[in-house]
């Protein structure tokens, strides 16, 4: 008996459920993506009033952050992609948000920089 392996691409594979009013094996939907939180509005704010495409920058590494539960990560093209932000304008937006004080961006040659966000300190008055 075959047993195909996660890696046989020759294979198509659909999640299926049972609708159980028809008897019947459906498609299971794909699942939304989405952003945990809480996520705090001043720092979205001030990522908003940064130029360019860095908002979607920020928007993706909330979403990365969510998954990663507090630790540091590293930004995936697809989430780039799914934000319409272009490689050059990320490198931009993570330069951006560092100078702002809203990320914290460890660069390695050759590989994706690792990010972690930034707690603001709230301003005195």
């Amino acid at each position: 008996m075959y047993i195909p392996s996660n890696s046989d691409q020759a294979i198509p594979v659909k999640r299926l459920q049972l609708d159980v009013v028809t008897g019947k094996l459906m498609p299971v939907p794909k699942k939304e993506l989405f952003l945990r939180g809480p996520i705090p509005l001043e720092w979205l704010a001030r990522a908003a009033a940064l130029p360019g495409k860095t908002l979607n920058v920020a928007i993706a590494l909330w979403w990365h952050h969510g998954m990663a539960k507090d630790q540091p990560f590293k930004l995936t093209r697809r989430a780039l992609k799914d934000l319409s932000v272009e490689r050059d304008a990320a490198g931009l937006a993570l330069t951006r948000l560092e100078q702002a004080g809203l990320i914290q961006v460890e660069r390695n040659p050759g590989q994706r920089p690792t990010i972690t966000l930034q707690k603001l300190v709230p301003e005195l008055g």
